[in-house]
């Protein structure tokens, strides 16, 4: 079974990019709270939304929003420009909700 649910902050715009038949890969990263920490820590986790729902994360979300995300993870391999292989382990959404941001000034 892989399941994963998180909430977190983004910490930058989400970033939309199209497929050569048109479909949308959004991305950005989710800074989680690690609650179990003695220390003030957060986990950095990239995600990625497919088709109209990351169009909607590129058109509503911002940096700093909190957001939560359920899905799946996925691990990567490539080897870096050292020469040293690398596995990222990614997000990918199945479902984000918009759960608060940051009020508008003068709102």
């Amino acid at each position: 079974m892989n399941n994963v649910n998180l909430i977190g902050r983004l910490t930058k715009d989400p970033e939309v990019r199209k497929t050569s038949e048109g479909r949308s890969i959004c991305t950005f990263t989710l800074a989680v709270d690690d609650t179990y920490s003695k220390e003030d820590r957060a986990d950095f986790l990239r995600v990625t939304v497919f088709g109209s729902q990351g169009d909607n994360c590129e058109r509503y979300l911002r940096k700093g929003f909190l957001a939560g995300v359920s899905g799946r993870f996925r691990s990567d391999i490539y080897t870096d420009s050292e020469g040293v292989k690398r596995y990222p382990i990614n997000v990918v959404a199945e479902r984000v909700q918009f759960i608060q941001w940051p009020e508008r000034e003068g709102a």
